[in-house]
């Protein structure tokens, strides 16, 4: 029987989707305007990578049926499209193949196939019922400024949100809301709720709703610290060091909240009521750093994830201290974690290394105008799955990919792709495990 490879079902099944929703968007009654295949397959990638990307302002290219395909596409990419097979099963009653199974327990860290389906089930309730409450308060919110349309505006502006899409059905994002507090803080609510995963909503509802005695899990607190202590940093350096200067004409109300929305956008979510192109070139390093991090596992947010930054972190500290064993809060870091961390933030790297030479090569005129930062920004912003963009140079309202060659877009795609599947699930995608069946004799050589 032939070895079942859920990396594979994984990849490929994204691959098989964004395909659809390219041909999809590239119907004549899905746009007002003409698509060109790469466009079409740009802009399906970064919706079902719940990206934000954009090369066709989405307020006003597309048709109400186009933006009924996106937030298709963006709701599957968001939950897991192996969330909604699992779910359709589980409402008809089946239990499913033990590939779908596994790949299910592949997409979400620590969950066994045993409990596949009552998880599931648990995501949608979750995922809808955050949704809904997002949309009722942006409904109210809307309303309030008399736009045509509330409602649509509403629901697709919470999905989008709560999946850490960045797609908005506003060609300025949310900067025309930038001192509402109602709208300004739904929206953050949102994706910070839709950021920190699954798994951590599922713990707080058993300690704090359920009142279960168990306290809550290392990966729980180890989430919400994290989350809120980048949050609060980069709220904090954004107030300061922007204030005289893109946010010199604010008010000091819509400053804090200006500040704080930015801070919080690059956990992957991609909206803004900033110019980002206007933004100082420390406050694009700090958002870079933010979008490389991203949002916490098992969740709708990409990065390498809060969790992977505080596992570093702890053994940094536990190493430069000559302790043996990493620990915190009273328990220690396995062997295996410290390897994946380790292999993460490598990949990581290496992604951006690569991506960003590869743009480098494709864009070289656009960076000989214009600089590396912007681009650099573009590639992490793809690989965070975030969407946020400096903008393009030709077009008001849409990213900078909009600028690039067919062989910069295709970049941004894979390395969307790949912020969204995850870089280990990539590297098992593209490199074939095999046993050692030998055991080496130790060598050393000269590390720093």
């Amino acid at each position: 029987m032939k070895k079942i490879n859920p990396f594979k079902i994984l990849v490929l099944g994204y691959v098989g989707i964004i395909l659809l929703g390219a041909l999809l968007l590239l119907l004549p009654f899905s746009r007002r305007g003409a698509l060109s295949p790469i466009d079409a397959l740009f802009t399906a990638t970064s919706a079902v990578c719940v990206t934000g990307l954009i090369v066709k302002d989405t307020a006003t290219f597309f048709t109400a049926f186009g933006k009924g395909v996106l937030l298709f596409l963006i709701q599957i990419g968001g939950l897991g499209y192996m969330t909604f097979a699992t779910l359709i099963l589980f409402i008809l009653g089946k239990k499913g193949s033990l590939a779908l199974r596994m790949t299910m327990a592949e997409s979400f860290p620590e969950l066994t196939i045993g409990n596949v389906y009552s998880f599931s089930k648990r995501i949608a309730i979750y995922a809808f019922s955050m949704e809904a409450a997002g949309a009722a308060l942006l409904y109210a919110g809307f309303s309030r400024y008399g736009i045509k349309n509330s409602l649509g505006h509403a629901l697709f502006n919470s999905v989008s949100a709560f999946c850490n899409a960045g797609f908005s059905t506003f060609s300025d994002s949310l900067s025309r809301f930038r001192g509402d507090p109602l709208v300004a803080l739904t929206v953050m609510m949102l994706f910070i709720i839709g950021g920190l995963g699954f798994f951590v909503l599922d713990d707080m509802e058993r300690r704090f709703l359920k009142r279960s005695e168990r306290r809550l899990l290392l990966h729980t607190k180890v989430v919400l610290l994290s989350t809120f202590s980048l949050i609060v940093a980069g709220a904090v350096f954004l107030f300061i060091y922007e204030f005289k200067r893109e946010f010199a004409a604010y008010g000091l109300s819509e400053k804090i909240l200006a500040a704080l929305f930015q801070a919080t956008t690059p956990r992957t979510a991609g909206f803004s009521t900033v110019d980002i192109g206007k933004l100082a070139p420390a406050s694009l390093l700090l958002i870079i750093f933010l979008m490389v991090v991203g949002g916490s596992p098992g969740g709708t947010a990409g990065g390498v994830k809060t969790t992977a930054l505080s596992g570093l972190l702890i053994w940094i500290k536990a190493y430069l201290s000559g302790k043996e064993e990493a620990h915190f809060l009273g328990r220690k870091l396995s062997d295996d974690t410290i390897k994946r961390i380790f292999s993460v933030w490598t990949l990581a790297a290496t992604t951006l290394f690569i991506s960003s030479f590869l743009v480098a090569l494709s864009e070289s005129s656009g960076l000989r105008s214009y600089g590396f930062l912007p681009y650099f920004f573009e590639v992490a912003s793809a690989f965070g799955t975030v969407g946020l963009s400096t903008g393009s140079h030709m077009q008001s309202y849409v990213s900078l990919a909009r600028d690039f060659s067919t062989l910069g877009k295709g970049v941004i795609i894979i390395t969307m792709l790949t912020g969204r599947v995850g870089v280990l699930s990539m590297a098992a995608f593209l490199v074939r495990k095999k046993r050692d069946y030998i055991s080496h004799i130790e060598g050393k050589f000269i590390v720093g």
